[in-house]
């Protein structure tokens, strides 16, 4: 017989929602609590062997901090790390549960000891900055509940599969957006699973209660949508360090996106999953200094079988798929281009499922034409109608998505996130529309203005939380999707974005890099090996130099001008203007140039995996 402790609801939780941290010196003890009484067994982390257990523990009910989920734990060479969420707020609610973004995580190690050295501290500083939501681990979300990681039809087929039930959220989580996978890995082995809730890297947003009434459907109707984006651990990165695939078949900047439509609190259901990745060849473009970086691309024999593997991946995991390419189809991204359309060719010589729909976006639009997208949508609205989009009805209509739109440009950020935007806007009419909701052939904007407003914004929303994981800043263009039009202040807002990521790839991105590839398991520490970090060079001195050598020039043109009597620059003399405004300049510019000559030796490199910045080499 049940007793009543076993129906206790906490001995039903799969996760452990809040919890109590309590510090005994190197021992850490995580006290699971359910309404202010303790829930289960306490997780103990002993802070200087590393040992995990399950343990009773007398109630925690002071000096403690609240905990809300266990990341994981990073063995460094000296000790334990122990990553635990200790602030969320809550953004959606997805099949039920509550969705929270994490905005504030803990590190605790015992840094006391003699064993510690200059590397370990190292490692930690990247582990705090790689899991710190003010820092590069931005935009981690966490449930108890519902298998966030899933797109609704993978949750749907997971629950129609017995197989599942006897799973932990873990295991049932999608391996490629379990981003904290590596680090809960010795916490897992260790029976300790309901203390680590499976974090995505992302977005997520919701628009709730909006109002619905004309069509042919009599009464007001009330719709949710809700956006989410799941990020891709695998080749993770920062733009520039991370282009394109590697040997195998992941490529960078690759994010799921899944736009969900609820009416009437679940009368309808749809789901519409579209993503993005770079661009599938072995292709580079690193750092240097300079502002436009050449682009460096493996020959067809190497990098053609890393796009058919690619391709397949997809079609195994999403069904048919159209790629829509908006990079330029000339100049730089044109080679780029050009080389993408024979691989994607020669794939479907042999092999059906990929198609590719080149379409050059700044050459049909330019800065500011923007309905021209309709040239895009009459090229792919077959291939939308084909793949269709998950839907259920609680009339028993029930359909699957079929296929898959993968858009890309360079970046796979700004013109990705405006043909996006488009798709889910189409999404959400074609719903409203089979519904009667919405007049067969009207648009949102004319039918639901309010409502498509606050659509647009949660796509600019969406787009610039993406752009800012991958390239630091917002995404340029965001304007146009916030208010459906292109103006100077967007151009202007997008040269600061542009600027501020010159810096950043740059002068910062190295650390972030090797951040990420600590977090996400890319680089896993093994006792013993020499760690990798070397010193670096910078530009700043040189360029401290030039700035110096510029400032000589104009202030001793200043006084010769003054010592001319009012003669101006044609009574000064010559030699005097060649000796000290000339040669200065002229010297600034011989430094500046060696700078750009070396500037890849000067750059803000990665230093745990700088071999992926270029994988087939």
């Amino acid at each position: 017989m049940a007793t009543a402790e076993a129906n206790h609801p906490a001995h039903r939780l799969e996760l452990y929602p809040t919890m109590r941290l309590q510090r005994l010196g190197s021992i850490a003890v995580v006290q699971p609590v359910w309404r202010g009484e303790v829930a289960g067994p306490s997780l103990t982390c002993d802070l200087e062997t590393g040992t995990l257990a399950l343990a009773e523990h007398p109630k925690v009910d002071k000096g403690f901090t609240e905990v809300f989920g266990v990341l994981g734990l990073a063995r460094l060479e000296a000790g334990p790390a122990l990553v635990l969420v200790t602030g969320i707020e809550q953004v959606a609610e997805l099949r039920g549960h509550p969705l929270y973004r994490v905005t504030a995580t803990e590190v605790l190690a015992d840094t006391r000891n003699s064993k510690w050295k200059a590397a370990d501290h190292r490692f930690l500083k990247l582990l705090k900055s790689g899991t710190d939501p003010a820092r590069y681990g931005g935009s981690l979300y966490v449930a108890y509940g519902g298998d966030p990681t899933l797109s609704q039809q993978r949750y749907e087929a997971a629950q129609a599969d017995p197989r599942a039930a006897a799973l932990q959220p873990w295991q049932r989580a999608a391996p490629d957006f379990f981003w904290n996978r590596s680090l809960a890995q010795p916490l897992l082995e260790a029976g300790l699973c309901r203390f680590v809730p499976p974090a995505f890297m992302g977005f997520a947003e919701q628009l709730r209660g909006l109002r619905l009434q004309g069509g042919t459907r009599q009464g007001e109707h009330v719709a949710d949508i809700t956006l989410i984006a799941r990020r891709s651990l695998r080749r993770p990165g920062c733009r520039q360090w991370r282009r394109g695939a590697d040997l195998e078949a992941a490529v960078a900047n690759f994010v799921e996106s899944e736009q969900l439509v609820v009416i009437d609190g679940g009368a309808v259901e749809a789901s519409f999953v579209q993503v993005r990745g770079s661009i599938p060849l072995l292709w580079s473009q690193t750092p240097c200094l300079k502002y436009k970086i050449p682009i460096r691309i493996a020959p067809p024999a190497r990098s053609d079988p890393v796009f058919a593997e690619h391709a397949r991946q997809l079609i195994e995991g999403y069904g048919e798929c159209v790629g829509i390419n908006l990079a330029n189809q000339s100049g730089r991204e044109g080679k780029l281009s050009a080389a993408y359309a024979d691989a994607a060719r020669a794939f479907s010589a042999g092999s059906p499922g990929f198609r590719l729909e080149p379409f050059d976006f700044h050459k049909q639009c330019g800065a500011t034409n923007y309905a021209r997208l309709g040239l895009l949508w009459e090229a792919i609205e077959k291939d939308f109608r084909r793949f269709g989009y998950w839907f259920r009805d609680n009339a028993g209509t029930a359909q699957v998505q079929r296929g898959v739109f993968r858009t890309n440009c360079i970046d796979c950020l700004d013109r990705t996130n405006v043909v996006q935007g488009m798709l889910g806007k189409k999404h959400v009419e074609h719903v409203l529309q089979r519904l009667g909701l919405m007049p067969e052939g009207a648009s949102l904007p004319q039918t639901f203005p309010e409502v498509d407003l606050a659509f647009r914004v949660m796509w600019a929303d969406h787009g610039d939380e993406v752009s800012r994981q991958y390239a630091g800043t917002g995404a340029m263009k965001s304007a146009f999707t916030r208010t459906g039009k292109r103006d100077i202040w967007g151009l202007l807002d997008d040269g600061a974005k542009s600027l501020t990521r010159y810096y950043l790839n740059n002068f910062e991105d190295g650390h972030k890099q090797d951040a990420l590839d600590l977090v996400t398991g890319g680089y896993p520490i093994t006792p013993g090996k020499p760690a990798p970090f070397q010193p670096q060079g910078s530009p700043a001195v040189p360029l401290l130099l030039v700035a110096a050598l510029l400032l000589l020039a104009w202030l001793n043109l200043q006084s010769l001008l003054t010592s001319s009597a009012g003669g101006g620059l044609l009574a000064v003399p010559p030699a005097a203007l060649l000796q000290q405004v000339a040669a200065p300049l002229a010297a600034a510019a011989g430094a500046l140039a060696l700078i750009m000559k070396v500037g890849k030796n000067l750059v803000d490199r990665p230093m745990l995996l700088p071999g992926q910045a270029v994988p087939w080499h």
